[in-house]
């Protein structure tokens, strides 16, 4: 079995070649759009999702898949990813996903939803679901004011 030790979502993610280790650039809590939420809107911003998983026992190499699922405010499914994980030769896996847009077409509190399926299960684990608040700012507002 695999255990989910972390979920971020940064601007980006760095690996160093020396160490394999990552350092985790800007953490996003919060994006502010400029202008008025719009129909179907893909808003230009460029994010990853960093997820760290390990072997459940230490001495039991295991495979497992992965599902991330981006849900709008109101709960609509923008967009799922399945990735497979295996941590037979290693005892930690990292995975990385990267972003160009997203569906962000009305304020509020977005999600993405990490899930995890071991080798030889039927069911979906959710693991961890990482908030994401989108808010719009109308040009006359200024920036201060857009922090809520």
């Amino acid at each position: 079995m695999i255990d989910h030790v972390w979920t971020v979502v940064c601007s980006r993610a760095v690996i160093d070649r020396e160490s394999n280790n990552v350092s985790l650039q800007n953490i996003i809590e919060q994006i502010n759009i400029r202008g008025e939420p719009i129909p179907d809107r893909v808003v230009a911003v460029q994010l990853e999702v960093v997820t760290l998983w390990v072997r459940a026992d230490f001495d039991v190499p295991s495979q497992a898949t992965t599902r991330l699922t981006f849900l709008s405010p109101s709960g609509n499914v923008l967009g799922s990813f399945e990735s497979d994980i295996d941590v037979s030769e290693y005892e930690r896996f990292r995975a990385r996903v990267k972003f160009e847009g997203l569906l962000m077409a009305e304020p509020g509190r977005y999600a993405f939803r990490m899930e995890l399926k071991n080798k030889g299960e039927s069911e979906w684990h959710e693991v961890a679901t990482i908030p994401l608040k989108i808010v719009f700012v109308s040009p006359e507002r200024e920036p201060e004011q857009a922090r809520e």
